[in-house]
């Protein structure tokens, strides 16, 4: 269909909206999880992390004495993991664990798993210490794959600034505007344009390349079938870009 008979716009007829839309259910998925893990980092804080009470009892006495087991720490750990991180909407759907203590496992290492799995008479500082550095390196790989996906919106949205411009000129230079001769000239400064930007995307793809959180954008993109969208949309505008300069040159346009 030719651009005058549709009102989309040329970026439309890409697969960058279809990668944008991606990119932003996954910046929403990564900010709950972060919150999530955050929240869970505060709730670790206010358990102790000594077993034992101030007047000199141990704390795995207490909690024996308990009606509830949520009151030893290891329980308290595990009910505020549930809590925080497995009461984020997504995370069943996306991880597919089926236990507490199987995602605490995945997310913080089998060793404070086993710790946990214990029970009070396991738990000690280091247990704690272990919770928490994982806790913190959790939510930090979170922030840096969150800095990567920003990256590559930012990079999009000037793509599609540069397309929306093009588009515009092609969808008059397709209606007839100007004179021939002013359409050929348009039509090279276009063919320029997508040059340039086709090496301003490489460019950024190979710095791309050294970024941590790659192969995340990689499993996002699985959908479109490819790791690189932003060339994928530049290839279908220059063949509409090709389809359109040959029709001027056929004395079509």
């Amino acid at each position: 269909m030719a651009m005058a008979q549709n009102k989309n716009r040329l970026v439309d007829r890409t697969v960058l909206p279809s990668a944008q839309s991606h990119l932003a259910e996954e910046e929403s998925k990564l900010q709950l999880e972060i919150s999530a893990l955050e929240d869970f980092l505060n709730r670790l804080n206010e358990i102790p992390e000594q077993p034992y009470r101030a007047d000199g009892g141990t704390l795995t006495d207490t909690f024996r004495t308990q009606e509830s087991p949520t009151h030893s720490p290891h329980e308290a750990v595990k009910t505020a993991y549930q809590e925080t991180v497995l009461a984020v909407d997504h995370w069943e759907d996306a991880y597919n664990e089926e236990t507490a203590l199987e995602s605490i496992e995945n997310e913080f290492g089998p060793d404070v798993a086993t710790g946990l799995e214990g029970g009070p008479t396991t738990w000690s500082p280091l247990l704690w210490n272990q919770l928490h550095t994982a806790s913190e390196e959790a939510i930090e790989t979170r922030q840096q794959t969150l800095e990567v996906l920003m990256a590559e919106q930012q990079q999009f949205k000037e793509l599609q600034c540069s397309l929306d411009e093009i588009g515009d000129e092609l969808a008059l230079i397709e209606r007839g505007h100007y004179t021939f001769d002013d359409r050929s000239n348009r039509l090279q400064i276009i063919r320029d344009q997508l040059e340039q930007v086709t090496l301003n995307q490489q460019s950024y793809l190979r710095q791309r390349e050294t970024m941590d959180g790659r192969k995340f954008l990689s499993m996002i993109y699985a959908k479109l079938e490819t790791d690189y969208p932003g060339l994928l949309a530049l290839t279908t505008a220059r063949q509409i870009f090709d389809r359109i300069e040959l029709r001027h040159w056929a004395g079509l346009n």
